[in-house]
């Protein structure tokens, strides 16, 4: 697994990729919203800094970054001035190895705390309030309802058919699993190809994005079952890349680098070029409606990596690790 996660990495930082930048100016007819960056407080504190934020989540007057280097979810205001900080490096309760993802519902948060293999429970004030072991190293979490929540996990390579959603009840009873991987002779191919994004919903559904390979969007309920899939504009396009195997040539389709919905609309952002890396994270979101219709195209003034959205406004992590808010002017 580790000679996998190395040829991945690889593959990345060596990519023979060749992409084709997207800018908002080259689609003719579709509507522009403009970015505007709103102004982040300083945040000196040492606790305030972002070593690896990986993840964020909304809830309330509160932004949440899960950083996995501290080993903890660091607390903001909606204005970007820091609060707290929930969890530290460990294994024991209340403490995280490798947090990867964050979710919050009535006033608790819940955190896939992914090399101790549990999701764990916080309470308000920070303190650990449960959770429950899962047989995976979770990758995200989200609360479907303030009774169930949706468990990723990242395909290993080992099984023929692994499955990546999981649904657990708030005790760690296992409710339903699905969404099998997409699996071929060749591991490393397969761990680009099964890469996805989740998106909640609204009344506990819940979306699902593969990040290559896939313009369709799959719509699931809160219990797992598949609603459907939304086929995705072309305007939005895929963007090719030839990855550097032996033997026959393999091509990925890129899709999508991050994504978020909110409000009746899904926010995708395309793979773009990186000096010095080939592959990595754009400044131009796709908005796509329900039908899967590009409906407009914000072009940031910085890639950003991961972002949630909420109203008029944009949350996002750039490529320096550092926070950043933007207002979309329609």
């Amino acid at each position: 697994m580790r000679r996998e996660r190395r040829l991945i990495m690889a593959v990345i930082v060596v990519s023979l990729a060749v992409f084709t930048a997207a800018r908002a100016a080259d689609r003719p007819g579709v509507r522009q919203w403009k970015a505007v960056e709103v102004a982040v407080p300083a945040n000196d504190a040492d606790e305030a800094c972002l070593g690896r934020p990986i993840a964020l989540a909304l809830d309330g007057d509160h932004l949440y970054i899960v950083d996995a280097q501290d080993g903890a979810v660091k607390i903001f205001s909606k204005d970007g001035e820091f609060l707290r900080a929930v969890g530290r490096k460990g294994r024991g309760p209340g403490e995280l190895t490798f947090p990867s993802g964050a979710s919050v519902i009535g006033g608790r948060l819940y955190v896939a705390d992914k090399f101790n293999y549990r999701v764990q429970a916080f309470d308000r004030a920070g303190k650990p309030c449960g959770g429950f072991s899962v047989p995976f190293a979770p990758d995200k979490v989200w609360a479907l309802t303030g009774e169930t929540l949706l468990v990723t996990s990242n395909p290993t390579g080992r099984p023929a058919a692994e499955k990546m959603l999981h649904i657990y009840d708030v005790g760690g009873r296992l409710r339903w699993e699905g969404l099998e991987t997409r699996a071929s002779s060749d591991p490393v191919f397969d761990a680009f190809r099964n890469m996805i994004l989740v998106c909640p919903g609204e009344g506990g559904d819940f979306f699902v994005v593969f990040r290559s390979g896939e313009r369709s969007i799959l719509h699931f309920a809160g219990s797992g079952t598949l609603l459907g899939k939304i086929p995705v504009d072309e305007r939005h396009a895929f963007q090719p890349m030839d990855l550097p195997f032996r033997g026959p040539k393999k091509r990925l389709l890129g899709f999508c680098w991050a994504a978020a919905w909110d409000r009746g609309f899904f926010y995708i952002s395309a793979p773009a070029p990186v000096e010095g890396k080939d592959l990595g994270p754009g400044r131009l979101l796709s908005v796509i409606d329900r039908e899967g219709r590009l409906t407009a195209s914000i072009e940031l003034p910085c890639p950003v990596h991961r972002f949630v959205v909420e109203g008029g406004r944009i949350y996002a992590v750039d490529d320096d690790g550092g926070l950043r808010i933007f207002e979309v002017v329609r």
